[in-house]
């Protein structure tokens, strides 16, 4: 097995370029796999997302989104990510997009939108969100709704990655993308960290896992190196 392994745009957050050239730093790597990072929702407007062009996206094979952090209901600020999140669909359907289940308001507002939808565990700055039996409700009131575990936010709430088979235990079927990058208090370098545990964590190698690492341009190959090579120890 060839697992999918890519980087969120988010990585390079700290480098002052357009999104098309990340998009470029990131496929040059060979890699076919790709999230674009908009968790900031100031990054999030139309001027910026008219930016991405279809040709930026045909090297990728899989095309996630990470919406913004707001929060989402029955309001004017949702009905406009919505909106945006169309019209990036349009450009080239997206394979998921991922919210923070701990600013949504109402649940229902995701039941009729026309992309992919999941939710993602949460870390321990956050007070909910970060055990499995809290998306119970949640993943059962839609069938359509499915899970990204980060496995980071799994280290930061439990340094022993129990807690990762329990979310297995409960939602096998329904984690459809893995977030991935170490853990020394924020999305520090795997390569740096060492901590070859956050991947074994990683039950099932057959759904995409974006790296989520924060990266100079020039880390990015030791980082997606280092992360290849423990997963392909896990898959021997």
């Amino acid at each position: 097995m060839n697992p999918r392994i890519g980087f969120t745009t988010g990585s390079l957050h700290r480098l002052k370029v357009s999104i098309s050239q990340k998009l470029r730093m990131i496929s040059d790597l060979g890699c076919d796999t790709v999230e674009l990072g908009f968790v900031k929702s100031k990054d999030f407007s139309r001027s910026y997302i008219d930016e991405i062009k279809s040709e930026d996206l045909e090297d990728f094979n899989y095309v996630s989104l990470h919406a913004p952090v707001i929060y989402y209901g029955h309001n004017t600020g949702t009905r406009y990510v919505f909106d945006l999140i169309k019209r990036l669909d349009g450009v080239r359907p997206l394979d998921l997009v991922i919210f923070h289940p701990n600013t949504v308001l109402d649940f229902e507002v995701f039941s009729r939108v026309g992309f992919s939808v999941a939710f993602e565990n949460m870390d321990a700055r956050n007070s909910s969100f970060k055990m499995p039996q809290e998306f119970e409700p949640i993943l059962a009131r839609d069938e359509k709704f499915k899970l990204v575990l980060d496995v980071n936010h799994i280290f930061s709430n439990d340094a022993s990655m129990a807690l990762a088979k329990e979310f297995y235990d409960r939602f096998r079927g329904k984690i459809v993308q893995i977030h991935l990058s170490g853990y020394q208090g924020f999305h520090d370098p795997l390569f740096k960290t060492k901590q070859s545990e956050i991947i074994r964590a990683i039950e099932d190698l057959s759904v995409p896992i974006i790296i989520e690492s924060i990266l100079d341009p020039k880390e990015l190959s030791a980082e997606i190196e280092y992360a290849k090579q423990k997963i392909k120890e896990l898959s021997k």
